[in-house]
């Protein structure tokens, strides 16, 4: 009797094992899935980027050295402004 009610249980935790392993697979394949999708957009991105920086090389040129324009832009207002001011 002992014996049956654990072949039972041993028979109801190979089943829910065997449930969850079919539900990794599934979760596994779906995440292959989006890996790929994701590829595919991310070549898609790089293939549009490549595009605008052939079309527009100065954006390009811009939006790497936004900061330093800016910075610069700033400074010499400051200076015009200095030296300006120090003149009358």
């Amino acid at each position: 009797m002992m014996a049956d009610d654990q072949e039972q249980w041993l028979i109801a935790l190979e089943e829910e094992n065997n449930e969850r392993l079919a539900i990794h697979d599934k979760a596994m394949r779906e995440n292959a899935k989006l890996e790929v999708i994701k590829a595919a957009q991310a070549k898609k991105k790089a293939l549009a980027a490549d595009r605008l920086k052939a079309n527009y090389p100065l954006l390009s040129f811009l939006k790497r050295n936004s900061v330093i324009i800016t910075v610069s832009i700033i400074f010499f207002i400051t200076l015009g402004f200095n030296i300006f001011m120090f003149m009358h």
